[in-house]
């Protein structure tokens, strides 16, 4: 399992409409929004490859200014071979 904490930031005037593109990617929940519009965000997933996708479509949200990734932790699932 993989877990990433990531800070959006949004275009103000784009705010409502990001958060809801955000609440609808699978994997990805918002924990936070504040009042300059960034968003603090989880991504939980099973591959590492699809945190890294799921953190380049953050960039192809319309109204997002930047993604960046604050925090990540990979953990081997029981039975899982390396």
């Amino acid at each position: 399992m993989n877990i990433a904490g990531v800070l959006v930031h949004a275009r103000p005037d784009s705010s409502a409409q990001v958060a809801v593109a955000l609440g609808q990617m699978p994997g990805l929940e918002i924990h936070a929004r504040t009042e300059d519009h960034r968003f603090v965000i989880t991504i939980e997933e099973h591959e590492q490859a699809v945190i890294s996708e799921t953190l380049l479509a953050l960039y192809r949200v319309e109204g997002v200014l930047s993604a960046s990734m604050v925090y990540q932790h990979c953990e081997q699932e029981e039975g899982a071979t390396p």
